[in-house]
């Protein structure tokens, strides 16, 4: 059934969201190639991901980069530095109005628990509630 389907893929966003938050530095490339990969598994849309652009820029270092090569063009993002050296990440996607924030060890690690969280929406059975904004409450970046 397509909506089990969905379930499914948005709990995995919702574990990739959890597990970039704990992430070393050195996690960055697998976290950013583990959201493409689902990404591209999306049950009810196709989402074109150059995988290939994508480990390039992961084999050169350039994670961050990967990372936001994910998020969509109309998107809102802020990146910054959080106190102890990690980085924080805010997303709003078109046609949200709530924002999405994630910690991470680096900008990588950060930009994929944002968007993997936008992207998941409320989750059940994971214990990620936390993760997920109050329903209803309208944020903007600023």
């Amino acid at each position: 059934d397509r909506s089990d389907a969905l379930a499914a893929w948005r709990e995995a966003l919702a574990d990739i969201a959890f597990t970039s938050a704990f992430a070393t530095g050195d996690g960055a490339a697998e976290h950013v190639l583990a959201l493409a990969e689902l990404l591209a598994a999306h049950p009810l849309q196709d989402m074109a991901i150059d995988h290939e652009a994508l480990r390039r820029m992961t084999d050169c270092g350039a994670h961050a980069a990967a990372a936001l090569a994910l998020v969509e063009p109309l998107a809102g993002y802020m990146l910054s530095g959080a106190p102890g050296g990690r980085s924080m990440a805010t997303i709003v996607l078109a046609g949200q109005a709530d924002e999405h924030h994630a910690e991470g060890a680096n900008a990588a690690l950060a930009l994929v628990g944002a968007l993997a969280t936008a992207l998941a929406g409320p989750t059940v059975g994971t214990g990620t509630s936390a993760l997920q904004g109050q329903a209803g409450t309208a944020h903007h970046l600023n």
